[in-house]
């Protein structure tokens, strides 16, 4: 039997035998599965087109979605960079390692501090024992001790919008009678938006997308199985892009904010994350444009899937290789007047994530079961044979994939603690922040003592999917209430013994 042969009926027959067979292929080395993982940086799920949005450009994923899993509720356990991507390559959720927050230490430390574990071990070094070492090109983060590296690529533009070095200075020197129209939030002065006088080969996202091919050039040429992550930093601030990959505003159907919503959201987002994001500051067309450069940036980001699976077809290897494309959180676009993340709403914590392999996964298939991204590495080790450690939260979501699991997470969870932020107006009057979202409803509140008050926010994400009412003061939902708040203390609970 040929490998081809082997990775279609032995490896494929995954979906309907045992752990038995990931013995078989932990054994020959040969024949495990490639690893080509794609991620975004603050890049929501409704940013792919195949979630749903037809304004959405991104044909190259959406037909890996076709011809893979796509999950359709993918919760990241963390709405900022650092936690979230910790949580995924621990398995563990963010305050058993001690990582709640990007910033400073605390005023006043949170107790639950006392019980946390910053280092657990990373679960990709569990690819370095049997001979493959994980490779990285792109944004590092969380992962700088681990990856074997593989370049980055800078921006022209800074967070400000300003040209970034001599090369950023001389494209826009060079662009003549350019309209150059940059949105930037009022406190904290960050890019947003806006379209720049440079060609899509000169992006930063591009120039990454060069070194993403070149890598995996390098090792699809070798005859043993290979990790690669090619990490992008699209579409996070500064959020720019060339006028070509621009997304019509009029296409965009998002809802804008308005003072009227905002009077029953919770007091921590009327006052000190309104401060912190700014989004009434913005005049429609300041919205539109961001917008715009937003979907825009994801599209680039598309293009070089496009040019990453090119390379794998040429090379012989796409069929063996699992193909994961996810992020680290989303990103508001001005919904309930906040921009960027931090919060903890659908559009921040729901990620694209998306499975493709021919050898081993079904095809077109969509997994509508909640998710949390703990799950996604021991997935990962699942697929290519690994073993899977018993004594973390994260577990391996094939059982959903092969069908053998119609129920997955009573409930699914995502915290930040404000009180470690790097901005001066989230610290004060904050704490940890939780969220217990089930398929129907959404619970947010201060789980925290240091906190005020607990200054909840409940949707009810059937009949509220933009969650723009805010039902937590009505004595009709305290059973509600009071069942998701058990929930979130029992998590809290069970994870920290």
């Amino acid at each position: 039997m040929n490998r081809r042969d082997f990775i279609r009926t032995g490896i494929g027959a995954y979906l309907g035998t045992t752990a038995a067979l990931a013995k078989t292929i932990a054994s020959k080395k040969s024949q495990r599965p490639n690893i080509l993982w794609i991620m975004l940086d603050d890049g929501r799920a409704d940013a792919v087109g195949c979630y749903g949005k037809k304004w959405a450009k991104t044909p190259h994923l959406d037909r890996l979605a076709e011809k893979g899993v796509r999950f359709a509720t993918a919760v990241v356990q963390n709405p900022v960079c650092v936690p979230s991507r910790t949580s995924m390559k621990t398995g563990h959720y963010c305050n058993t390692f001690g990582i709640t927050a990007m910033g400073k230490p605390p005023a006043v430390p949170g107790k639950y501090m006392d019980t946390a574990r910053p280092d657990l071990p990373n679960l990709l070094n569990t690819w370095k024992k049997v001979g493959i070492t994980p490779v990285n090109v792109g944004k590092i983060h969380a992962y700088r001790k681990d990856w074997l590296r593989k370049g980055d690529a800078s921006a022209l533009v800074d967070f400000l919008a300003r040209p970034r070095g001599p090369e950023g200075q001389k494209k826009f020197d060079e662009a003549k009678d350019f309209d150059y129209r940059p949105v930037n939030i009022k406190t904290h002065r960050w890019m947003i938006g806006g379209i720049v006088p440079y060609a899509p080969e000169d992006t930063q996202t591009w120039r990454l997308g060069d070194l993403g091919v070149k890598a995996l050039e390098e090792l699809a040429a070798k005859d043993e199985p290979f990790f690669l992550r090619v990490s992008f930093h699209a579409p996070h601030v500064p959020c720019r892009i060339p006028k070509e990959y621009f997304i019509d505003p009029a296409t965009i159907d998002l809802p804008l904010p308005t003072e009227e919503e905002l009077k029953s959201k919770p007091r921590f987002e009327r006052e000190q994350l309104r401060v912190y994001a700014g989004g009434l500051d913005l005049t429609k067309e300041q919205i539109d444009i961001c917008r715009g450069t937003y979907y825009g940036m994801v599209s680039l980001v598309d293009t070089q899937v496009g040019r990453l699976v090119e390379v794998l077809k040429k090379s012989g290897k796409f069929d063996n290789t699992i193909i994961a494309f996810n992020s680290d959180q989303g990103f508001q676009l001005g919904e309930h007047g906040l921009w960027k993340k931090r919060v903890l709403y659908e559009q921040n914590v729901c990620v694209p994530f998306i499975l493709t392999c021919p050898a081993l996964l079904g095809k077109g298939k969509v997994i509508d079961e909640p998710v949390e991204m703990i799950d996604f590495v021991p997935t990962l080790m699942d697929l290519t044979g690994l073993d899977v450690p018993k004594d973390i939260p994260g577990r391996s979501l094939m059982p959903l994939i092969t069908g053998k699991a119609k129920k997955w997470n009573k409930a699914v969870f995502c915290e930040i603690d404000h009180s470690g932020s790097m901005y001066e107006e989230l610290r004060n009057r904050s704490g940890r922040r939780v969220m217990v979202r089930t398929k129907e409803w959404k619970l947010i509140y201060f789980m925290d003592e240091r906190a005020e008050d607990k200054d909840g926010a409940l949707y009810n994400l059937k009949k509220d999917p933009d969650e723009k009412i805010n039902l937590y003061n009505l004595k009709e939902h305290a059973k509600v209430i009071n069942r998701l708040e058990k929930l979130a203390q029992k998590w809290d609970k069970n994870r920290r013994t």
